[in-house]
């Protein structure tokens, strides 16, 4: 949290509305006035929530989006946690969406193959499916609204400089994955960590160790945050999904069918959209 108090208030809602009984929430440090205004009304919305056990850690110092994402996972494990779900400010659980990820999470630990589970599903990609699924596999990781296990975020490497020179080290083309963080990973801002970025290493890492983020068929997140109102993201409509069908209590995990053709569906849908989300390389 920052400085959203709406988008923040939405989110907890959604936590709420899905019974989850506890949840760490942070919020960051700044010195502008404006801020501080609004983060004296996110203290208001957090100190008075009902419905929701809320620990809060309030930051003396600003970290911003890329440190608050890493510690925020790694105090989670450090405090003795064997997986964790992140959910920025403007990523709203959907109705049954706490299903996916706590079933995902129990069903999936001992599966190595599987690094995340990603509760937003790109839209308008048309991927393909099995008849009964209710479940598809990627190897491209969407940061908007997920989850990982101790042991896969313990391979986190916050270096971007290291992760490409590994591509280099087996032969690998970044660009025969995704053209877009082919981009970034050959900005000097990015390999230098001069961004405030933390995910372009988790998503590479994914292709370099051909393991699998999980998606539900129907998102689970709302991502209210495509309204310009973010630090990365642009205002733009091509994100936007639509509203779930309906809630799935059970999913099929046994069920995890892998089709080639979902990686180059994803590959040239973000190939067009998918530096909107980041800062200009």
């Amino acid at each position: 949290m920052y400085n959203r108090p709406e988008h923040t208030l939405s989110t907890l809602e959604g936590l709420a509305a899905n019974g989850i009984p506890h949840v760490k929430a942070y919020l960051d440090y700044s010195d502008k006035p404006e801020v501080i205004e609004n983060q004296k009304k996110i203290l208001d919305i957090v100190h008075n929530f009902k419905g929701l056990n809320i620990t809060l850690t309030q930051r003396t110092e600003k970290f911003g989006l890329a440190k608050s994402v890493r510690t925020a996972m790694s105090d989670a494990f450090a405090d003795g946690a064997d997986a964790a779900i992140l959910l920025e400010d403007d990523c709203v659980l959907r109705p049954g969406g706490y299903e996916f990820f706590r079933q995902g999470l129990t069903e999936l630990k001992e599966n190595k193959k599987i690094r995340s589970l990603c509760g937003y599903l790109f839209p308008n990609c048309n991927f393909i499916f099995d008849p009964e699924a209710d479940l598809l596999l990627l190897n491209r990781f969407s940061t908007w609204g997920w989850a990982t296990w101790a042991d896969r975020w313990q391979q986190y490497e916050v270096d971007l400089a290291k992760v490409v020179s590994l591509f280099d080290t087996i032969g690998f083309l970044i660009e025969d994955f995704s053209s877009d963080m082919a981009i970034l990973s050959k900005s000097e801002k990015f390999l230098k960590g001069q961004v405030d970025i933390w995910s372009v290493s988790w998503i590479l890492l994914h292709y370099l160790t051909s393991t699998f983020a999980v998606y539900p068929k129907e998102a689970v997140i709302d991502n209210i945050g495509l309204d310009g109102s973010g630090a990365n993201c642009e205002d733009t409509e091509v994100f936007k999904t639509g509203k779930s069908n309906a809630v799935i209590n059970q999913y099929n995990w046994k069920g995890l069918n892998y089709f080639l053709e979902n990686e180059e569906i994803i590959k040239e849908f973000m190939a067009v959209n998918g530096l909107k989300t980041y800062p200009k390389p």
